[in-house]
């Protein structure tokens, strides 16, 4: 059992040094987004606990203080965490919207911060069928007519096939890596699986870095791979 706390410092350290940083993702995303909106926003990794559900998190906080409808949908049904992350029970989400004829509204849940949230709710078998399906594709596209902004938080690459089915959803993936924790190798091999799915990666997050051995570095740093792809 996992017991990972979950900081969302754009919330709970808006004048950090950490929430500028991801202030610094999003705009580095708009500017991608001049000539397409990206609005459906994936994040993922390579293996676990590389900073995916926290990189997730704190872009929707960033989304939230500027006023943008955002919503973040928990994808990883295998091992979710944004109810985790949020201190909400998981007792209702999409396996309820799979399972049930019921109305995509009927599982939303709305946070105090202003982020809305899908959660997985109850397990079923089989999450990359489930996927696959018309109703989680039909999910997502009803979101785009409400929301500014759909992030959504995946499995890591090189653990299932789940981010791969996933990706076809997004109009962008966000690639975090894990600083002095991933692999090299691991790295490499997560970002051509996106890569051969034809996933839009937009770039990497470099996670985890200890601002306080690494002077003029932020917690969080972002490199396109429009730029370099090594």
């Amino acid at each position: 059992m996992e017991y990972f706390e979950y900081h969302n410092v754009v919330i709970e350290s808006p004048n950090s040094r950490e929430a500028e940083a991801y202030r610094k993702l999003e705009l580095n995303i708009a500017m991608m987004s001049l000539d397409e909106k990206i609005q459906v926003i994936q994040s993922t990794s390579a293996i676990p606990e590389d900073g995916k559900t926290t990189t997730a998190i704190n872009l929707a906080a960033v989304y939230a203080e500027k006023g943008e409808k955002v919503i973040i949908v928990d994808f990883d049904l295998r091992r979710p965490k944004i109810h985790r992350a949020f201190k909400k029970p998981n007792e209702k989400g999409f396996y309820d919207y799979v399972n049930g004829d019921i109305d995509f509204h009927d599982i939303i849940v709305h946070d105090e911060s202003g982020i809305d949230l899908i959660l997985t709710g109850k397990h079923l078998s089989f999450p990359h069928i489930v996927l696959e399906s018309h109703k989680a594709s039909d999910l997502i596209a009803k979101l785009r007519k409400e929301y500014d902004y759909i992030i959504v938080d995946t499995p890591p690459v090189l653990s299932v096939t789940d981010s791969l089915i996933v990706s076809k959803y997004a109009d962008g993936v966000l690639y975090v890596v894990a600083y002095n924790k991933t692999k090299k190798d691991d790295a490499k091999a997560g970002l051509l699986q996106l890569q051969k799915n034809h996933a839009r990666v937009l770039g990497s997050v470099f996670a985890n870095i200890d601002i306080k051995k690494f002077k003029g570095y932020h917690g969080y740093d972002y490199y396109s791979h429009q730029d370099k792809t090594s």
